[in-house]
């Protein structure tokens, strides 16, 4: 039986070619692009559309148009017409889309909030919910699937000055609500403000239902840097606990079997003559070697640099130490070179990855800030490989990846389009939008467009338990957001 919906007062009418997906309206006042509408199908059934375009046409020439401009009285006759995308009717767990067009003529209703939220599956489970924000002109909760997100990857997309770490930090405190399991790379020490409650009191946080809240109890941070970061714990590796190939690989080689078997000589060397054996114990065996050729002066020259970094210590930070069940670690990388957050990162995704595929740590969501620094599309970082792998495969293993950057055409492709679920908020950049564009099943061009155009604090979803892209409004941070511009004149 269909659904009986009310729908609310007409809009407008269809008129011309009417197709299966999509069909235009004739509009008796003008609506906003995204805006919700429903059409009843051959059996009286309310189907879910969303206007895709809108259109503002007048009888206003050059010429009249000058004559307004001078100041004379000019009669204007204007008319709005819009592209309507069909959503589809809810039969069940699926969404199906008519297989008859609607008939021309037929009337266009704004849609009611019970259609809405019966089509795109928007209902409230506290059990899995990540509570993100509201439909955008609607008091709908947009609540993400959980599950969805750690098992089938996810990413925050926006240029600079967006919003994404602001979005980002909203995602946080539902992991830690939900005792989610988290690790974030924080290459600019943005995270760990989520500790406090937000001292700041939007006018619209009574409208979301947020309040202010910190997370103290459930955070934890670690550097390689804690004079630049005192609030966080020493970051370590223990040189004791890495093989040949893994020590290569922490120190950078990307040709790793070419030095595999000088590496595993020294490590041997050095064992033998102190079970304690330091990177210096090691430089020394390289440069001790007789006739060691480019092979030994390479790992020398690399070993030389890691033992400057301090990053190797004879006890390092355990992994158990950094992935706690139900609480949320942070790996603050502030005022760490570039291509020591890269040997960082590739050393601690290659072990949550070996380690959740032997079940020695709890399921993990991984989020990595600055995603296009650590897997470009162009060059090779250190930990290219790793965190391509865990794109790939994690999932199996219950290991997931949230991507962000302001520069989604440079993430390596493979890694973008693994990530189900994908948070946009304004991109403007050209190859930006396109990478997106082509990335996401279901953007159509308006919703491309609307990309470019949208305000702070409103994202696109797609994914998260969605069939179908939606608008969100971003709800208040119920903890302090760390991430905010410096202002360069005070009082601005």
């Amino acid at each position: 039986m269909p659904t009986a919906l009310v729908a609310p007062t007409e809009v407008g009418r269809i008129y011309g070619d009417v197709g299966l997906g999509e069909f235009r309206v004739s509009l008796a006042a003008p609506l906003e692009r995204g805006e919700y509408l429903s059409v009843e199908d051959e059996t009286r059934r309310p189907v879910l559309c969303q206007l895709d375009d809108v259109e503002r046409r007048s009888d206003l020439n050059m010429e009249r148009a000058s004559q307004l401009a001078r100041g004379a009285a000019i009669p204007v006759s204007e008319s709005f017409f819009g592209k309507v995308r069909v959503v589809g009717y809810r039969e069940g767990s699926v969404v199906k889309v008519p297989q008859i067009p609607f008939r021309p003529g037929s009337s266009v209703h704004r849609a009611g909030e019970e259609l809405i939220a019966e089509v795109l599956g928007i209902r409230h489970n506290p059990v899995t919910g990540a509570y993100v924000g509201l439909l955008r002109g609607h008091n709908l909760r947009v609540e993400l699937d959980i599950n969805a997100l750690v098992q089938r990857h996810v990413s925050v997309l926006a240029k600079t000055g967006g919003g994404k770490s602001y979005l980002v930090g909203v995602l946080l405190e539902e992991f830690l609500r939900h005792r989610v399991t988290c690790v974030i790379i924080d290459p600019h020490g943005e995270y760990g403000s989520i500790r406090y409650k937000s001292e700041h009191a939007p006018r619209d946080r009574a409208r979301f239902g947020v309040e202010a809240q910190g997370f103290r109890d459930q955070v934890q941070e670690f550097s390689p840097d804690t004079s630049l970061n005192p609030e966080a714990r020493p970051l370590t590796f223990s040189l004791g606990n890495l093989d040949a190939r893994e020590l290569l690989t922490f120190m950078g080689f990307t040709n790793v079997r070419s030095y595999l078997s000088p590496m595993k000589s020294l490590l041997e060397a050095a064992a033998s003559a102190n079970p304690d054996f330091t990177v210096k114990d090691l430089i020394r065996a390289a440069r001790n070697v007789q006739e060691g050729g480019v092979s030994y002066e390479s790992i020398a020259e690399r070993l030389e640099y890691l033992d400057e970094t301090r990053l190797l210590a004879p006890r390092g930070t355990s992994l158990s130490d950094l992935v706690v069940e139900g609480k949320m670690t942070i790996i603050n990388l502030r005022g760490v070179a570039p291509d020591v957050q890269e040997l960082i990162v590739t050393r601690v995704a290659t072990s949550f990855f070996e380690q959740r595929k032997r079940g020695k740590i709890p399921p993990l969501f991984v989020v990595l800030e600055e995603a296009h620094n650590f897997c470009p599309q162009q060059g090779q970082a250190a930990c290219s490989r790793i965190l391509k792998t865990i794109a790939s495969e994690g999932r199996k293993f219950g290991l997931g990846m949230c991507v962000v950057s302001q520069r989604p055409a440079r993430v390596d492709k493979s890694v973008l389009s693994q990530c189900a679920t994908q948070l946009i908020l304004q991109v403007t950049n050209p190859l930006d939008v396109k990478a997106i564009a082509s990335s996401i099943e279901g953007l159509t061009d308006g919703m491309t467009e609307m990309i470019q155009g949208l305000p702070i604090g409103t994202c696109l979803v797609t994914g998260g338990g969605f069939h179908t892209p939606l608008f969100c409004e971003v709800r208040p941070r119920a903890s302090r957001h760390g991430g905010e511009s410096v202002k360069i004149v005070p009082g601005s």
